[in-house]
């Protein structure tokens, strides 16, 4: 069975986010564009995914918890988790351990907000999000899988993706799905086979289908088994 997926949005937490990027309003624009399947992925936090799950949930949209990791080299790597525990238990653990504590001005640098099922902003994070964390990209890798979850490789082919950043896919990373944000970049010799895309929306008129994912539910094991599949059951949606 064919699903609408976007699996890269941000919500009002991250700190490049519009503000009206809240559930309700995710939900809605899901709703209207036929979406089935998503992630929430802030910066650095999964302080939203919980309500999230909770709202999308009975709008029918189907939800895998998720964070932006971004690490030292200035690479942002995508951390899927099964379950929302999962997700914030990383979540705190990279803000205790592993984010430097620096407040920051939001007129400057952006709000980052907390928010509730009714899209009524709840709190404000403190520590600044849009920063690199501590973590390399191996140890990012490592964290994520030995926390149950799965790693893609953020817009590979875009500013702080692995491609721009390093200007090579190193060899020990080959295996890791990429996140890929243009056609033209498959045509330019591009070696990964499992790949996926993604709106990366900040913005709720950026959120759009970006994949087709066939599969007989929408669950945890189903999305890892067509993230890996060489493309057998995942499609991209091209502009």
């Amino acid at each position: 069975m064919p699903f609408l997926c976007d699996f890269h949005i941000h919500s009002c937490l991250s700190p490049c986010a519009d503000i009206t990027m809240t559930p309700r309003e995710i939900a809605s624009v899901c709703v209207s564009k036929g979406i089935d399947w998503v992630s929430i992925t802030d910066h650095n936090s999964a302080g939203n995914v919980r309500v999230f799950s909770r709202v999308l949930s009975r709008a029918g949209v189907s939800f895998i918890p998720g964070i932006e990791v971004h690490t030292v080299e200035d690479v942002h790597v995508l951390a899927y988790f099964p379950e929302v525990s999962l997700a914030e238990a990383y979540s705190d653990w990279i803000r205790k351990e592993r984010l430097p504590h620096i407040a920051v001005d939001p007129e400057i640098s952006g709000y980052q907000l907390f928010v509730d099922d009714d899209d009524s902003f709840t709190g404000v994070e403190e520590f600044w999000l849009g920063q690199p964390t501590t973590l390399s990209i191996s140890e990012t890798l490592e964290t994520v899988h030995d926390n149950g979850g799965i790693s893609v490789m953020a817009h590979v082919d875009r500013k702080m993706g692995l491609i721009t950043q390093l200007g090579v896919i190193p060899e020990e990373y080959r295996e890791v799905p990429m996140e890929i944000s243009f056609r033209k970049t498959l045509t330019k010799g591009f070696e990964s086979r499992n790949i996926l895309h993604s709106s990366d929306a900040h913005s709720l008129n950026v959120i759009a289908p970006t994949v087709f994912i066939s599969a007989n539910t929408r669950s945890f094991k189903e999305f890892q088994a067509a993230i890996f599949s060489f493309g057998k059951a995942l499609e991209i949606i091209w502009d």
